[in-house]
């Protein structure tokens, strides 16, 4: 698929919540300035699912293992028109079960209710990955029925997320949104799960022990090996993660509080 090469507004890179949750409802084409790029197909990103993924540029986060480090500066170049991509989307009708929408952190494009609302009347199943650091947004989403499944990224215990999200943000008000977030999920009930990259040094298992706990009551929750091959902190390629045998020892223990995976390893 061909990208087309036009630059966007930049949305805020902030916890600022949106003035208000804009569905434009409207058959206009409009351009998709933030979608950096698209994976066709992928049977790995939505369990269970034949997706295509959409990626979205720009994080309000710089945790230092990102694997995406491409996607955490708005790009200037790239984007594309709804238009193409609904071409795109018709082509594959039939045998593609959804979109999966990934970052960068996509609650922070204005344009993204929108997309969801349009993708759902193509009959295709949406799935938002996102740090859970606007909930207003998530909210919104969930509220009208824009998302079919929601996974949210636990960088880990509240207290400690400046260690890993590296923003000046105040410390009681991003412990605020990601709770807000976990439970407008809980309360959702829709399909989810809450995710862990368990990176040395910023997430042992007493950190582990407080996100399991926050997520009590949900479907899921994912312990994901970190892998130092992609980073963007170039001081953390290399590095090793945590031995599997932990891993799944720590899953055996948390999982009294909430079902538990492992991956990556």
């Amino acid at each position: 698929m061909e990208v087309s090469g036009r630059g966007g507004d930049r949305a805020s890179e902030n916890l600022d919540p949106p003035s208000r949750c804009i569905v434009k409802e409207t058959l206009r084409d409009f351009f998709l300035e933030r979608l950096y790029g698209l994976l066709p197909a992928s049977m790995l990103d939505w369990p269970g699912r034949i997706s295509s993924v959409l990626f979205v540029s720009g994080c309000n986060f710089r945790c230092p293992y990102c694997h995406n480090p491409e996607l955490v500066e708005p790009q200037e170049e790239g984007g594309f028109y709804w238009s193409e991509l609904e071409a795109f989307l018709r082509e594959r009708e039939g045998w593609l079960d959804g979109v999966v929408i990934t970052g960068g952190e996509p609650t922070l494009y204005q344009d993204l209710p929108e997309l969801c609302r349009r993708l759902k009347r193509a009959g295709l199943g949406v799935k938002l990955d996102t740090n859970g650091s606007r909930p207003e947004v998530l909210r919104c989403l969930l509220e009208k029925g824009l998302v079919d499944f929601v996974a949210m990224d636990l960088k880990t215990s509240l207290e400690r997320y400046p260690l890993v999200v590296r923003r000046p943000f105040p410390v009681d008000l991003l412990a605020k949104r990601i709770s807000e977030s976990i439970r407008l999920i809980l309360e959702w009930g829709g399909e989810h799960e809450f995710r862990c990259t368990v990176a040395p040094g910023l997430v042992e298992e007493e950190d582990l022990k407080a996100l399991a706990a926050l997520a009590q009551g949900g479907k899921k929750l994912v312990l994901q090996a970190f892998r130092g091959e992609k980073t963007l902190d170039p001081d953390w390629r290399g590095r090793e993660g945590y031995p599997p045998e932990k891993l799944w020892e720590w899953a055996r223990r948390l999982s009294s509080y909430v079902p538990v995976e492992v991956r990556g390893v």
